[in-house]
């Protein structure tokens, strides 16, 4: 690292501080306050990408902007839909397919696309990679957002012993969650990047060696190591546990709380969004962060749905992105939004519940002799499996053949009593919602691979790609 970069690097983080502090200002806003704002930052930016992006310039044509159209009146984007038009979405016209794609291929660290775009990617695990560029401005506010999630979950610098931050997440440097640490280390705290794919023996002799006071991880390794303590292996204190990129289920929350008797925070966030939002210490649901991101739950149709009732997809719009505009982009999470507010008083919304992604619903047919299918989440698997104790870590595949579990389970009379148990206990809650149990098979494993592909993380329940649907069900 240069001079200039660390001297850019600190300028951004200084500059992210003093945001924060606006930020942390808002969390007394009033609820219609909040809103006030959230609607005329969108029409900032509805505006500037009419104006400054040639791909919003035509999908809006025939649309009055200038005076703020509503949310609804504007046509839905998609990744496919921007990554196809990537260079007419992008708003500096130097950023090129090819010129992005030869920077992802040779970066390292923290570096920079014309000294001033941090560009990141998705996966690709859905088989379509999706490419997002940050100028330093629009980096700033995520940096920002990280400070207030570290605010939520009681995170703060100290001195002179600092704070030993340990984060495990992608090992590609150009992923989000790899790169937000990686721009915002400074000095201000002690931090360690693992990866999500190393093996488990790695992570508990670094995690043993380092004695983090924070442990910043996906929730199934999170589980991994929660497992570890509890089996003697590792001995760690961490007082705080604060979980991103995947969903938290009930049983990995569990774990966390024995082995270290604290409850976890959690965070949600997208490469195209890194801070959707987070819970704080009331532990109520997510506080999304309505004041730099608009987020609409909708249904099949892209209708907004009541509050407490699952979406099967939102729309997000990135309110400081100026340099690529994601406005009304689909993203196929399920999530609920909560009736109420929090009891901290903070004026944002709250995600109720998360039930995985809508590609991953389980179609089933109907019980009742009936033409049509009944739509299932992916959490009535997971919570099916999580009710037994043996397993110690799972992943679920199903398509029109049947639903397939893959189960770690070191105790072979936990296997005995699982293997006779789960199929009919699945069965059983799938019928309680009206529809045909598909068949159930189990596969034992001594353990399971965390894909590279998958930036370390584990694909909890999915569908199988390539496999057949059943009729009238998206692929």
């Amino acid at each position: 690292m240069t001079l200039q970069h660390a001297f850019g690097q600190a300028v951004d983080l200084a500059a992210a501080y003093f945001l924060s502090r606006r930020f942390k200002a808002r969390d007394g806003w009033t609820r219609e306050q909040l809103l006030a704002h959230q609607r005329d930052a969108f029409k900032v930016i509805v505006r500037h990408a009419a104006h400054a992006s040639p791909f919003y310039r035509t999908h809006y044509r025939g649309i009055e902007i200038a005076d703020g159209p509503e949310p609804s009146q504007l046509p839905v984007t998609n990744k496919r839909l921007l990554m196809d038009n990537l260079e007419a979405v992008v708003t500096d016209q130097r950023l090129s397919r090819d010129m992005l794609d030869r920077h992802l291929a040779g970066a390292t660290g923290d570096s920079l696309l014309f000294g001033e775009y941090r560009v990141v990617a998705t996966a690709g695990t859905s088989g379509l990679r999706g490419i997002f560029v940050y100028d330093r401005a629009a980096w700033r506010t995520v940096l920002a957002n990280t400070l207030r999630w570290q605010h939520f979950a009681g995170i703060a610098p100290r001195w002179p012993n600092r704070v030993r931050i340990c984060s495990i997440g992608a090992d590609n440097p150009m992923h989000v969650t790899s790169r937000i640490p990686m721009s915002g280390d400074i000095g201000l705290f002690q931090i360690r990047h693992l990866l999500a794919t190393d093996p488990i023996e790695h992570l508990v002799s670094s995690l043993a060696e380092f004695q983090p006071d924070v442990i910043l991880p996906y929730p199934s390794v999170a589980a991994l190591i929660a497992r570890e303590q509890l089996a003697g292996r590792l001995s760690i204190s961490p007082r705080v546990v604060a979980t991103h990129s995947e969903l938290l289920t009930p049983e990995m929350a569990r774990l966390i709380e024995q082995a270290w008797g604290i409850e976890a925070f959690n965070h949600y966030g997208l490469t195209e969004e890194p801070h959707v939002g987070a819970d704080c210490t009331r532990h109520a649901g997510l506080h999304l962060f309505e004041d730099t991101a608009m987020i609409e739950v909708v249904d099949d149709e892209y209708r907004p749905v009541p509050d407490g009732t699952l979406g099967t997809r939102y729309l997000l719009t990135n309110l400081y992105n100026r340099i690529q505009p994601l406005i009304r982009y689909e993203v196929t999470d399920m999530l609920a939004r909560a009736p109420a507010l929090c009891a901290c008083g903070r004026p944002f919304g709250l995600i109720a519940a998360m039930g995985g992604r809508a590609e991953d619903l389980l179609h089933l047919p109907r019980a009742d002799g009936q033409r049509g299918e009944v739509s299932v989440t992916p959490m009535l698997v997971s919570l099916a499996v999580e009710a037994f104790l043996g397993v110690r870590e799972y992943a679920v595949e199903h398509d029109a053949s049947g639903i397939r579990l893959r189960l770690v389970v070191p105790d072979a009379e936990d296997r005995r009593k699982i293997g006779q148990a789960l199929p009919a206990r699945l069965g059983s809650d799938i019928a309680s919602h009206g529809a045909v149990p598909p068949p159930i098979t189990l596969e034992f494993l001594d353990g399971l691979a965390r894909s590279t592909q998958r930036m370390g993380k584990l694909s909890v329940v999915a569908r199988r790609r390539g496999a057949s649907p059943q009729p009238g069900c998206p692929a």
